[in-house]
């Protein structure tokens, strides 16, 4: 394979030509990041610091020490690309060490690296016009350093390409449930679905959402009595009968059957509301056995059919399985011990720009991409060209 020691262009290796102008593209979004270091004695930037720590995220790192290992085997296009230091005397592209690494994700100032990856990312997705928004927060464990209050984070992840497009990190002294207004304000939800569990069902949360011009779909528990009876008084019969939907899948020899029951929100004093829902998920043996039977309730802003109601809220969970699970169970989030500065924050901003490259790319099995990447360096450039619009 050629050297190049461009910082952006098209090199040769041993397959032919490869695009490295993405992993320019990528060091140019984080060079908006302020460095808190001062210009004196700085060998490595910033920019090309969080540029080579994503890379070596889509190729599987799970910590800073795997990380530096990764970055070193980084070809010389790649780092050139990325921005990484010439040496001055060797001429080539030199890599930061896991020292580094640590201190500049550290030190930088997260909730700016997490704004600019979700702008990011929101310029490669397509009219969000009813696509649903599913709010959640996730705690990282082991990231509170020593002081017991560990990084809780709240995301907003779309429906339709599992690709987190707002993510905050929730002041020790409160909880999610006050923070939808941070952290949706930076972005457009117009004509969107905006999908939450049960701690999030209140008025002032459905009329912010009716005001900035979406809807909602919350699930309703007990800790919302008034308005959970409210829905129960109107619901018909949990019936085969009254229902309004029901569908059947497999999965592991197992069978899923969702059934849901709807009915008018007429009467009920909660901003916007269309329906009210009754959900109940039974899953069975092979051999026909029921094994568990889950039941929610809800409320819609939403005048759709039972079907779509009961696909948004079924695709809400994907925000567990497609985001906080991989980022937990493939990239080790939860065993990094992430307990200094923004460390914590920074990484799962980075760990949520690599999984939606991934997906934006066409990709679904992340491990297996994340498999190939650790084999072959110089793949990283065409999964970065596939997922752009």
């Amino acid at each position: 394979m050629s050297v190049s020691h461009a910082v952006v262009g098209v090199v040769t290796d041993e397959g032919g030509e490869v695009d490295t102008g993405q992993v320019a593209a990528l060091a140019a979004v984080f060079g908006q990041v302020s460095d808190p270091r001062k210009a004196r004695g700085v060998r490595h930037r910033l920019a090309a610091v969080l540029t080579v720590v994503t890379l070596a995220l889509l190729r599987g790192a799970r910590n800073f020490r795997q990380a530096a290992d990764r970055v070193a085997e980084l070809p010389q296009p790649l780092l050139a690309a990325a921005g990484a230091r010439r040496h001055p005397v060797l001429g080539i592209r030199t890599p930061p060490g896991r020292d580094t690494l640590r201190r500049l994700v550290e030190a930088v100032d997260a909730a700016v690296v997490d704004r600019l990856v979700c702008a990011r990312l929101a310029t490669r997705l397509a009219d969000p016009a009813e696509v649903g928004l599913s709010l959640d927060g996730k705690t990282v464990r082991n990231s509170g350093g020593g002081t017991g209050i560990d990084v809780q984070l709240f995301s907003a992840m779309r429906h339709d390409t599992a690709v987190v497009i707002a993510q905050n990190q929730v002041p020790a002294d409160t909880t999610e449930v006050t923070q939808i207004k941070a952290l949706l304000d930076p972005i457009d939800i117009t004509g969107m679905v905006v999908t939450a569990d049960a701690a999030h069902p209140s008025s002032g949360t459905a009329a912010y959402l009716r005001q900035r011009g979406a809807d909602y779909v919350f699930t309703v528990k007990g800790n919302r009595p008034a308005l959970l009876a409210a829905i129960t008084d109107r619901l018909p019969e949990a019936t085969a009968a009254t229902s309004a939907h029901t569908d059947t899948a497999r999965r592991s020899g197992h069978r899923i059957t969702r059934t849901i029951w709807i009915a008018s929100a007429t009467g009920i004093d909660f901003p916007g509301a269309a329906l009210v829902l009754r959900l109940r998920r039974d899953v069975y043996t092979p051999d026909g056995q029921r094994v568990s039977k889950q039941i929610v309730h809800g409320i819609t802003s939403l005048n759709r059919t039972a079907a779509d109601i009961a696909a948004y809220v079924r695709t809400h969970w994907w925000i567990e399985n497609k985001i906080h699970w991989v980022r937990d169970v493939l990239f080790g989030e939860d065993t990094h011990h992430a307990g200094l500065g923004n460390v914590a924050h920074t990484m799962a901003a980075l760990r949520n720009l690599a999984i939606a490259l991934i997906r934006l790319a066409g990709h679904s099995r992340i491990k297996q991409v994340m498999e190939r990447h650790h084999a072959d360096k110089m793949l990283i450039p065409a999964l970065l060209n596939a997922s752009r619009p």
